[in-house]
């Protein structure tokens, strides 16, 4: 079905992003209608409930969570589907037998932010899983370079406005290896609305899940912004061609 019937059908609309738990949300999106799910999850390797440092057996708690979250991508994930999913080094293991169980892994890339905090030697990469359902080929390297934050993605970015916001340029990549014009891709944990400009800026759709109301108010005027800019720029380029046609592109 294309996206035009999934509206009439009032299932899910598209080019939206959802103030609920993804959980919740995934589950009213149709099977196999998802071309790829590019998302940056909570590590969940911070401070516990009771002010202590986190540890890595504290995120069994959250396996039931993944597990869920995995059977749920498989089944809106089409044939020729593709999954990013942002993890650290410490999250990884516990993540790759859980993934593996529902999709299959295919790599695991290597994102150099060229430079990064951390004095026993400086975390200045983050891993993605990436999984395909069919057999693919991807062209390029699974190592590639490009500025994070604090390498200077605050020039095409603008400023922070997430602990944890990736750059706009990070899921361009990932949609433009792995989409085509007018597919529909998917972000469970849409934080500031990254992926939301990706799409927008690549001609995608995106179906979007936020639980925290905050961060969805700030992704839409992230939005808005981005939609206000464009048309801006589409008015200049059409005043720039009238002017230039007034000028040189009459037959005297």
């Amino acid at each position: 079905m294309s996206i035009e019937d999934y509206k009439e059908l009032g299932i899910m609309e598209t080019n939206i992003i959802y103030n609920k738990d993804c959980i919740d949300g995934i589950k009213d999106i149709p099977s196999n209608s998802i071309d790829a799910v590019i998302t940056d999850p909570p590590f969940f390797l911070g401070v516990t409930h009771n002010g202590q440092k986190g540890e890595y057996s504290d995120l069994q708690i959250m396996k039931p969570f993944f597990s869920t979250l995995f059977y749920e991508i498989n089944r809106v994930l089409k044939k020729t589907g593709k999954v990013y999913f942002c993890t650290d080094w410490r999250t990884y293991p516990f993540l790759y037998p859980i993934i593996s169980e529902y999709l299959p892994i295919k790599n695991l890339l290597v994102w150099n932010k060229i430079s990064g905090p951390g004095n026993t030697y400086s975390f200045i990469h983050e891993l993605i899983i990436f999984c395909s359902k069919e057999n693919c080929n991807m062209k390029g390297c699974n190592i590639f370079t490009l500025k994070a934050f604090t390498s200077g993605a605050k020039s095409t970015n603008g400023e922070k406005v997430h602990p944890t916001q990736k750059p706009v340029e990070l899921f361009e990549k990932f949609i433009t290896d792995s989409t085509s014009e007018g597919d529909i891709v998917l972000d469970c944990f849409m934080g500031s609305g990254t992926l939301a400009i990706a799409a927008l800026k690549t001609k995608r759709n995106y179906i979007g899940f936020e639980i925290q109301e905050k961060y969805c108010k700030i992704a839409q005027n992230r939005i808005n912004q981005f939609m206000n800019d464009f048309q801006s720029k589409i008015k200049n380029f059409n005043n720039e061609v009238n002017l230039f046609t007034n000028n040189y592109g009459r037959n005297d």
